[in-house]
Parts: structure tokens; sequence; C-alpha cells
């Protein structure tokens, strides 16, 4: 059965900036222990190349995401997988202005069934991870701010908690 997740996260560092930061995947072991090991296969950011490495939550696996398409600082599509995981997703990620800060949104499907243990399956598994990465980055662009961060709130929304306050 295939599985819907909604989210967004907030940041008030410009667009441009954001896109900057998320483009470069050496940065995301740097603020997250969600991932490490990663490296490009293919020219980064076109369609067909992949990104390789590793998961540390909720147990260590290797997975690879394929890039359908990206309009940098606008939107990028993937799906990803991990064939020791038994889990496959479908991203849409967008980049967004709104309400004077950049959005970072994004919608998930899930298929098939964790090959361990974690409550609400594939669901489960994308949400966590979800839940873990994309607020630690929005904590990381804000902290690359000229002059420092005037309002380090931003606003989780996700379909299944409703909304809730994070503070880098």
């Amino acid at each position: 059965m295939c599985q819907h997740f909604s989210y967004s996260v907030s940041t008030v560092l410009p667009i441009d900036r954001v896109w900057e930061l998320f483009a470069d995947i050496e940065n995301w072991p740097k603020f997250s222990n969600v991932y490490d090991h990663l490296r490009w296969s293919g020219f980064p950011w076109t369609p067909g190349s992949c990104i390789f490495g590793r998961i540390h939550y909720p147990e260590p696996l290797t997975f690879r995401y394929v890039l359908e398409k990206c309009e940098p600082a606008s939107l990028v599509t993937y799906v990803a997988h991990s064939t020791e995981a038994g889990v496959a997703t479908h991203r849409t990620i967008w980049f967004e202005q709104w309400q004077g800060r950049t959005r970072i949104r994004l919608d998930s499907y899930s298929v098939g069934e964790p090959r361990f243990a974690i409550a609400g399956g594939s669901y489960g598994f994308m949400r966590m991870l979800t839940e873990r990465w994309f607020p630690a980055f929005a904590c990381f662009c804000d902290k690359h701010v000229e002059g420092g961060c005037a309002h380090p709130f931003r606003m989780v929304k996700s379909n299944a908690l409703g909304r809730s306050k994070i503070r880098c």
C-alpha cells in the first residue's frame, strides 16, 4: 500500500542561500547524524544522477536517491530506496518564499515494508527521517544568516502531528 506524508519547515535565510546549503551534500552530515558517506554518481543535480550514502537512524542502512527533476532553488524530485530497508519513497521538495521566510515543503509517498521493526511501518520510517533531518537543516540555515538569526523559531507542519515550534 502506498502511504502519503506532507511536511514543511521554514527558515529566515533567503531562498538562494538555502539552495546553496542544500545543494552541497557535504553539508548534510554537518547538522544531522542521519547521513554520512554521501557521494554523487553522475553530474550533481541532473536527472538520472544519484546520491549514494548511509542513513544512521533508526539503524545503519545504505541508500540511493535517484534524481528525477531539479529546478535549483525551486523544486527537487527523486526516488529513494534501500534494498536493506525494503522501502522505497518518492519525494518532491519545494523551496518557496512564504511570509518573508523561505519555506521548504515536501510531499512523500512510500511503498514496501521495512525489514526492521519500526512503529508505523514504511510511513513511520519516512516520517521519522523527515522529522529528524528537515528541522535540523532549517536550524543550520538560520545559523548562516548574516548578523545572526533574529527569529530562530519556525513552524513545522506535518499531516500527522499538526503544528509545533522548534528552536535552534
